[in-house]
């Protein structure tokens, strides 16, 4: 048990979890060396308080609320701003041509051109693939809030990739 300091059952949960911590970030972050130097500092935390681990949620669902408010704090110093909710600019969409580039990718450059508070909703619900009221806990806001951030995350991605000029079928 990790709480009890073992380090097996520590690396064997880095193991497990790691990418999806590091992908996670780097969707908030933008950055590589971001999302690393904030993932280290993650585990870091885990290490320390697992203890503290009630079990009330999913283990993950709990580090990754450790990695997100780590990742808030980093915005906060870096860009010297109070929230997420404050990052509502999003990047210049490029056109695209869909023999350029595979599905991936289209979806990818479309998910980086969301906000932060749209690209994060979104993250959660898709990559991390935690339900409504996970999410709710994690954000600590509530569950109708988290429905109307997703209803406009995908209602954005949609108006990007219309922007890029991808059509529906296509993705």
């Amino acid at each position: 048990m990790i709480a009890d300091g073992d380090e097996d059952a520590f690396r064997e949960l880095y193991d497990r979890i790691w990418k999806r911590v590091y992908f996670y970030l780097f969707r908030i972050l933008k950055e590589k060396e971001a999302a690393e130097d904030v993932m280290v500092e993650t585990f870091s935390e885990v290490w320390k308080s697992a203890s503290r681990f009630k079990g009330r949620s999913r283990s993950t669902t709990w580090i990754l609320g450790i990695a997100r408010n780590l990742a808030m704090n980093y915005l906060k110093k870096e860009r010297h701003t109070e929230d997420i909710g404050e990052y509502q600019n999003r990047l210049p969409v490029e056109s695209l041509s869909v023999e350029d580039c595979d599905r991936r990718d289209i979806i990818r450059r479309a998910f980086l051109a969301l906000s932060t508070k749209h690209r994060e909703i979104l993250d959660l619900v898709f990559y991390q693939e935690l339900t409504y009221p996970e999410i709710a806990e994690m954000l600590n806001i509530p569950l109708n809030t988290v429905k109307t951030r997703v209803f406009y995350a995908k209602g954005e991605l949609k108006k990007i990739l219309n922007e890029m000029g991808v059509e529906r079928d296509v993705i």
